[in-house]
């Protein structure tokens, strides 16, 4: 099974040699990079790899979009590499040092947020409570939420902060232009189901360690998007700007500061 989300870590301060590993990784691997966010269209391919590169943050450069774990002896060379990913039904993490798979436990110790333990981190994908836990509003986690609606929702119950997401949910589907209500719907169950026995095992396995606070944040989509029209903004300033574009490129203004990395095989 597919997972619905997953994100590579590497231990680094610097994001450019890591976006230097990837190329080098994708091109031994027989990927031909390409640029997509140039002023032409680009080529077709028949399989591609579209990752984004953020910024170092607490001495991890996180690399975005849907990972391939043969990248992986090649980035661990550098420094030690984390890879995360779930299922509906299950996480996992693997571990890579030195080019080889590691022993989690061992190779994360060092890693452990303070009050921490290597066995709360493996219990994490093992504890049956752990998996039946509820902290997110429809499929979205609580902790990612704005401040406003965290605190509305922790004065009502769970059953009453469904009914809220629902709600919005609906109000949401009725506002998209056109009213086109299926592609809205198809936009929202869309999003990884953080609220799924394999969502909470992750994230309660990622909440041990020592990584940048909002490392689930931006979504490769959101920063995708938010990319494209920052660079369209920077080759073409007086570009004509759409509905919606101003909002797109808020979510991440940062976004020109992540390293595309794409790579296509036709």
């Amino acid at each position: 099974m597919s997972p619905q989300w997953n994100i590579l870590f590497c231990r680094s301060d610097d994001s450019s040699a890591v976006a230097a590993t990837l190329r080098e990784s994708l091109i031994a691997l027989g990927y031909e990079l390409h640029n997509p966010f140039g002023a032409l269209p680009g080529k077709v391919y028949r399989q591609a790899l579209r990752l984004f590169v953020a910024p170092a943050t607490a001495g991890w450069v996180r690399v975005i979009g849907q990972s391939d774990e043969r990248l992986l002896p090649t980035l661990s060379s550098m420094s030690i590499c984390l890879y995360a990913e779930f299922t509906d039904a299950d996480a996992q993490i693997i571990v890579y040092q030195d080019g080889a798979p590691a022993e989690i436990r061992s190779a994360l110790r060092p890693f452990l947020k303070p009050g921490y333990t290597d066995q709360q981190l493996t219990a994490a994908f093992t504890d049956p409570v752990i998996a039946q836990q509820s902290s997110a509003v429809g499929s979205v986690p609580l902790d990612v939420l704005p401040d406003d609606v965290k605190g509305l929702a922790a004065n009502v119950s769970p059953a009453q902060t469904q009914k809220l997401f629902a709600r919005l949910s609906g109000n949401l589907l009725g506002k998209v232009a056109g009213a086109d209500a299926q592609s809205a719907q198809a936009l929202l169950h869309a999003a990884p189901n953080w609220n799924s026995p394999g969502g909470q095992r992750l994230r309660a396995a990622l909440n041990c360690l020592l990584l940048p606070d909002e490392w689930h944040v931006p979504d490769f989509v959101t920063l995708r998007d938010a990319y494209q029209l920052h660079e369209r903004k920077r080759r073409s300033p007086n570009a004509r700007e759409y509905p919606g574009d101003a909002q797109a490129m808020a979510a991440v203004p940062d976004a020109l500061d992540y390293i595309p990395v794409y790579g296509g095989i036709a």
